[in-house]
């Protein structure tokens, strides 16, 4: 079930962990946190020169579009998803290409 933007909060930084953004998104029924390591989007966007929740919103549609592909093939028991490099790894899977 594919998830969309949740639009009652937005992205911040985790005051327990200064290294995580966290946004929801919806799959329709229930909220779904979702956790980002700001080292990954740098990784994955670039962006060294701006403020990490700048670099989420110059990307948001992708990071979105990301955590949606991860949601449906990660199970999300507590409704918390936890993003890494893989989830944005663009390559084909080996058998397709």
């Amino acid at each position: 079930m594919p998830l969309e933007r949740y639009l009652d909060g937005g992205a911040h930084i985790l005051p327990a962990d200064d290294t995580l953004i966290r946004f929801a998104m919806t799959n329709g029924e229930r909220v779904i946190g979702i956790d980002v390591p700001i080292p990954v989007l740098r990784q994955h966007f670039g962006g060294g020169d701006l403020a990490p929740l700048d670099l989420f919103a110059r990307n948001q549609a992708v990071i979105e579009a990301a955590a949606s592909q991860a949601y449906d093939r990660t199970p999300t028991p507590n409704d918390l998803l936890d993003m890494g490099p893989e989830d944005f790894d663009t390559r084909p899977a080996p058998g397709q290409l």
